[in-house]
């Protein structure tokens, strides 16, 4: 059966929906998956849902399901969070608020583009009071996959795929790229719940201006360098610059020092291990990534002279 249906028939079978709106309203489910199945269910009343496959093995460090699952039990509610509406085990299907009306932060109609400072503010904000507010939980640790690049904890897939093996080999080569990995794994300090896979795709914006966080699969006790970071180089792939800092990039640092400091020691060096990840997955996600892979490379040896927080 395909998600579509398996999505349909839990909301039916749970009482979330009932058949008598399906037949008033009508319902329209369409799939919104990237890396992990997402499909969106939506009533003609404006009630919507978000059914996510957390069945499926992951593979390629693309997340691992029981650690959103464990996420939003603990942590549901919150207004950084879609809503929890169920997890049924048996079906492998977690429903989560669907968020209808919001726009993925990377998806904003023109004039409001991601680089826009309204926006950065309102994602920094939003990133620090999730910071502020999820230190302690109980979720297991988060450590970067990069971080094991050189050791026997590093991802089969970066062996297996001949592009990610060969600039796996180029980055560890690098004087500079060992550096950020050695002092980000030096440093990593576990202080908050991190998101773990901070990008604008992942920042939903409300209606009314604020903004969720969605797709939790990397989602534990970490660094709160390592989600600032993942803000940061969202900017940079972007095109915003880091000599001087764009205003872009202040507004998202501003935004998130109304909860939390950002006067934080290394984080040149976690922006440039946050680049090296987008380098690699650009290495699959696109038919040649040898331009982009470039630039984000040296866009971390870069970063790692100057003052990002500054």
């Amino acid at each position: 059966m395909s998600l579509s249906r398996r999505a349909v028939r839990l909301l039916l079978d749970s009482g979330l929906v009932r058949a008598a709106d399906v037949h008033r309203y009508g319902l329209s489910a369409r799939d919104v998956s990237e890396s992990n199945g997402v499909i969106l269910v939506e009533l003609g009343n404006g009630q919507g849902f978000a059914v996510k496959d957390v069945g499926t093995p992951r593979e390629g460090g693309q997340g691992e399901p029981e650690r959103e699952i464990a996420l939003y039990q603990v942590a549901g509610g919150t207004a950084m969070l879609p809503r929890l509406e169920l997890h049924d085990p048996d079906a492998g299907l977690l429903v989560l608020e669907g968020v209808i009306a919001a726009r993925r932060l990377d998806r904003l109609a023109a004039p409001h583009d991601p680089l826009d400072p309204r926006w950065a503010t309102v994602f920094g904000r939003t990133l620090g009071a999730w910071h502020h507010l999820a230190a302690g939980l109980p979720l297991k640790p988060a450590r970067p996959w990069l971080l094991d690049l050189d050791g026997p904890a590093r991802l089969p897939v970066l062996n297996r795929h001949e592009r990610l093996s060969s600039l796996t080999a180029d980055i560890l080569a690098d004087p500079a790229h060992r550096t950020a990995l050695s002092t980000v794994g030096t440093a990593w300090a576990c202080d908050t719940t991190v998101h773990g896979d901070i990008r604008f795709s992942n920042v939903l914006i409300r209606p009314g201006g604020d903004a969720v966080l969605i797709d939790w699969e990397s989602a534990g006790a970490g660094d709160s360098r390592w989600d600032i970071a993942g803000g940061i180089q969202e900017y940079l792939s972007s095109g915003a610059s880091i000599h001087p800092p764009s205003t872009t990039i202040r507004a998202f640092l501003d935004g998130y020092a109304t909860s939390r400091p950002v006067d934080l020691p290394h984080l040149a060096a976690f922006v440039a291990c946050r680049l090296l990840v987008r380098a690699l997955q650009l290495t699959t996600w696109l038919d040649d990534a040898t331009t982009e892979v470039a630039r984000h490379r040296a866009l971390a040896r870069e970063v790692l002279t100057q003052e990002v927080a500054s």
